[in-house]
């Protein structure tokens, strides 16, 4: 490939981050953080009170 050629590859858009305060964790009760596209509590996922995200 030539080094000046272009690839044809499109990116897909990014949905824009919230802005509004994150949501308390209805278990544990702290501030949860953006995890996967979604709120999710750092300390709960992946214990028992919830499934793992990746």
């Amino acid at each position: 490939m030539d080094e000046h050629e272009e690839l044809d590859i499109e990116l897909p858009v990014l949905p824009p981050l919230p802005v509004e305060p994150a949501p308390d964790c209805p278990f544990c009760g702290d501030a949860m953080t953006m995890i996967d596209g979604d709120w999710g509590c750092q300390d709960c996922n992946g214990e028992i009170l919830g499934p793992e995200t990746g």
